[in-house]
């Protein structure tokens, strides 16, 4: 039995250690009864949360700390000596835990997108003293050139229309977007 599990375990060990590196875990500190890693992507509430939280319910694991300004996570064992075997299946956990943690994030380069929107937004508005924000102009742009395009291509101008109705329509608040 002892051998089924040696070899189920030399199998699951290396795709662990691939994730592992792929998501660039590097240990920061290790010394008998600690760990403390760090990753780049758990610089994120919700991946720190489901960290701290899933890893501290281990048998091993006394204390679990998760930052998601550094992006590290800090182990305190029960004992200050774990086996090989234990400390794969540890960090399988914590690998498969930041990868689907990571499913409920906001992507990156989305916020990035989100946030030079809202400067060019606020840039706009500056520049035309409150007349005109970003959606007013491409609302502008859309039925403009849905007119133009109107008489070769109808029914991709009953879209561009659409699309600025729908715009407009849901911009119903003149509540400030802090």
């Amino acid at each position: 039995m002892s051998t089924i599990v040696g070899i189920g375990a030399s199998l699951v060990a290396p795709k662990v250690m691939s994730q592992f590196r792929d998501q660039k875990v590097k240990v920061v500190h290790a010394m008998p009864g600690r760990l403390r890693l760090q990753c780049d992507s758990w610089k994120n509430n919700v991946v720190a949360n489901a960290l701290s939280n899933k890893i501290e319910k281990h048998p091993l694991i006394l204390t679990s700390d998760a930052s998601p300004i550094t992006g590290s996570l800090t182990l305190k064992f029960v004992i200050p000596h774990i086996s090989q075997q234990e400390l794969d299946e540890i960090i399988q956990i914590i690998v498969q835990t930041a990868s689907d943690a990571l499913l409920y994030t906001d992507a990156t380069l989305m916020k990035e997108m989100k946030k030079t929107l809202s400067l060019v937004d606020k840039g706009i508005k500056k520049q035309t003293n409150g007349f005109a924000d970003f959606d007013s102009l491409f609302v502008l742009f859309l039925l403009g050139k849905g007119i133009h395009a109107f008489s070769n291509t109808p029914a991709f101008s009953a879209s561009l229309f659409y699309w600025a109705y729908t715009i407009i329509k849901g911009k119903g608040s003149d509540q400030p977007h802090v």
